[in-house]
């Protein structure tokens, strides 16, 4: 009884080999990396310069700090991470909108600006103050602004035809 299992396990192996020499997957290149998130500062710089100029506001980066999502989220862990701190969370809850590009925030004392543009590329500007510890919105600002082209580079383009193609195989 052995043999005869031995024998149609042995039949199988060698009638059905195993595919074991898959194809590695496709991956970016560290330039091609680099040059995404170089093209991907310039088309925010686009977006905020689109805004600025559209909207008519006095920003300039003597008078306002800009500031990302991700500098808000390190000043507040530097500056003590406080599970309920109402400076930080008024600030934060403007960032989560839908918006192309990703959302700045342009502050100066006790003032500050939060720029981004909807995805029907409507440019947006909410004017914040800072009342005691909270920062509160005075103003909000709409105009439809101009598309901004998002480019694939390249590289991008072939790896997502190796992608394609490897998921195909």
């Amino acid at each position: 009884m052995k043999k005869v299992t031995m024998a149609i396990w042995s039949l199988l192996i060698i009638l059905c080999p195993l595919n074991t020499l898959a194809d590695e997957l496709p991956r970016l290149s560290t330039n091609c990396l680099e040059e995404m998130k170089n093209r991907d500062v310039q088309y925010n710089k686009e977006i905020m310069e689109d805004i600025i100029t559209e909207l008519g506001l006095n920003i300039d980066n003597q008078k306002y700090i800009e500031v990302s999502d991700k500098d808000l989220d390190a000043a507040h862990l530097i500056y003590g991470g406080k599970e309920v701190d109402e400076n930080y969370q008024s600030l934060h809850e403007q960032f989560i909108v839908a918006s192309r590009g990703k959302p700045t925030l342009y502050v100066k004392p006790r003032e500050a600006y939060l720029l981004y543009k909807q995805p029907d590329n409507t440019n947006v500007a909410v004017h914040l103050k800072l009342s005691d510890l909270k920062w509160v919105v005075v103003g909000k600002k709409k105009k439809d602004g101009n598309i901004v082209h998002y480019k694939l580079l390249k590289c991008e383009q072939e790896y997502l035809k190796k992608k394609r193609e490897y998921s195909i195989q």
